[in-house]
């Protein structure tokens, strides 16, 4: 008998020699096979390699992939900007605020006189705030007529002290600034303007020029003297800024037999 180690196949021929009718060639080329006991079988098949895989490959590690987050939407946030609205205030004037446009000899002393800080609509649309010294008598009126210029939009190309520019009027003129007290006469004369007692305001000056023949002022407001090409912040008769000084009870210039379409001032002077 034959013996292998555990769980190597054995195939077992066995070469039939008691045929008395064949020759042994007959029996040598008629072999006989016999299959293995079940046994065998299912022992060898437990032996048998279970992986094809390469030992000597490094291992490799599996890393869970989490599964896809969705970040919500950040809420919608709506920001509701209020209009902007008039606001003034009124604070006394120091020696210094009217150094150049105030001296001995004026019709009030300098300490009659108010600084008002005072909203109003820019050129460009915009809200912005300009200054302006007046006698402290008419402060409530001067309010009043700047907040309803406001309300209505009328446009303001810019508002100043005559001081901040050098204290010459005509130069603040040429500038188209919006002003009030100046120490002066009525030019061409020896006679004190509304200006001088703090009395009277000019708007928009270089296209609501003094229309005088042959003599505009200021000069580089020539081209608004006709008055036939209306342009914004113009005062042309029947405009509602005229109304609005008129509730105060301040007259407009622009009806005078010279035209002076930038000035208001309180009547009685």
């Amino acid at each position: 008998m034959l013996t292998k180690p555990l769980g190597t196949v054995v195939l077992v021929t066995i070469l039939s020699t008691g045929c008395s009718s064949g020759s042994p060639s007959d029996a040598l080329a008629a072999p006989t096979t016999h299959t293995l006991p079940a046994t065998t079988a299912a022992t060898t098949a437990a032996f048998a390699p279970t992986s094809t895989l390469d030992p000597s490959a490094p291992a490799t590690t599996h890393v869970p992939v989490p599964p896809p987050t969705t970040t919500p939407p950040l809420p919608t946030t709506t920001t509701t900007t209020e209009p902007p609205h008039f606001e003034y205030s009124v604070v006394p004037v120091t020696e210094e605020t009217v150094a150049l446009t105030w001296r001995v000899g004026c019709p009030l002393d300098w300490s009659e006189l108010s600084l008002l800080t005072l909203a109003y609509w820019g050129f460009d649309g915009e809200a912005k705030q300009g200054q302006m010294v007046v006698n402290t008598a008419v402060v409530d009126d001067v309010v009043t007529a700047f907040e309803g210029l406001f309300e209505i939009g009328f446009p303001i190309e810019r508002m100043a002290l005559v001081d901040d520019y050098g204290g010459d009027d005509k130069a603040a003129m040429a500038a188209d600034v919006t002003s009030g007290f100046n120490c002066r006469f009525v030019d061409g004369t020896e006679r004190w303007s509304n200006h001088a007692f703090g009395l009277a305001v000019d708007i928009n000056p270089l296209i609501n020029p003094w229309a005088r023949e042959g003599n505009v002022l200021p000069l580089e407001g020539t081209p608004y003297a006709a008055r036939d090409n209306p342009t914004p912040g113009m005062i042309n008769l029947g405009d509602a800024a005229i109304d609005i000084f008129a509730g105060v009870g301040w007259s407009w210039g622009g009806v005078w037999t010279s035209p002076d379409y930038m000035h208001f001032s309180q009547p009685g002077n």
